[in-house]
């Protein structure tokens, strides 16, 4: 029996547990951006809820469909109050906005991270046709979310 060769060398376990930590480092590394991405795409999906809202809103009250267009908010939402629909209405849009149930995790409520330059903005064009847009910016503005239709 040869005397040299009793086992495993103490270089041949370093280089296995490298091996290994490498392994680990990379599930670690993917792990992280999967719930990146899951934590934006139920962003997205908040945004899109909203953005129809707003749009649904306007389209039911073709009337007043100016008095939309000057909705622009970023994180601190209060509401304005007035008796007027559309004034119920922006206000109803800032309570949803402000919700914080929108998203659940772990059977806890979370609320949409908001940054300085996030906006929601509401633009409505007059003229033969009558549109409107909404433009959400989320993400430290990096993130956009744009709907338009024609009202009437």
């Amino acid at each position: 029996m040869d005397k040299s060769n009793k086992g495993i060398s103490i270089i041949e376990s370093l280089v296995c547990i490298a091996i290994i930590g490498i392994g680990f480092i990379a599930i670690m590394q993917l792990s992280a951006f999967s719930i990146n991405s899951m934590d934006r795409a139920t962003e997205k999906n908040k945004l899109n809820y909203l953005s129809e809202m707003v749009m649904e809103d306007m389209i039911g009250d073709p009337d007043n469909v100016t008095n939309y267009g000057s909705f622009n908010e970023t994180c601190s939402y209060s509401a304005k109050g007035g008796s007027n629909l559309y004034n119920k209405m922006k206000d109803k849009w800032r309570n949803k906005l402000k919700e914080k149930n929108h998203i659940r995790v772990n059977n806890k409520d979370k609320k949409m991270p908001c940054d300085y330059s996030d906006t929601k903005k509401t633009f409505v064009n007059t003229g033969t046709n009558t549109t409107g847009r909404v433009n959400f910016l989320t993400g430290k503005g990096k993130r956009k979310k744009y709907l338009g239709v024609v009202v009437k």
